[in-house]
């Protein structure tokens, strides 16, 4: 009789969700050859070859065009700043008198 409980137990699941389910551990499968695993000559020459994945736009070509989509933004901002809200000409954003007279406003008032 403690031959057939011992039998059981060997027999028997070990979690308790595997006991639910009715499943019984599996070993863990056996390591393959290494003789397997290596390819003939021929076959190593035939097999299609794997290589790194490479940027389509450089990093130092990104930074450019972050500049340079920056610079557009500002410039585009300034345009619709003081033409729409300050009802100025838009080319006159682009003018150094203007700025200087802008730098010349903002530190008077300090």
């Amino acid at each position: 009789m403690s031959d057939e409980r011992h039998q059981e137990r060997m027999h028997r699941p070990s979690s308790r969700m595997a006991r639910r389910k009715g499943r019984v551990r599996k070993s863990p499968p056996a390591p393959a050859e290494p003789e397997a695993q290596a390819l003939p000559a021929e076959e190593e020459a035939a097999a299609p070859r794997r290589f790194a994945p490479t940027r389509l736009i450089p990093i130092w070509l990104r930074l450019v065009i972050v500049t340079v989509l920056m610079a557009i933004c500002l410039a585009a901002g300034a345009v619709v700043g003081y033409s729409a809200i300050g009802d100025g000409a838009w080319l006159d954003v682009f003018r150094p008198s203007t700025w200087q007279h802008i730098l010349d406003f903002v530190e008077k008032g300090t």
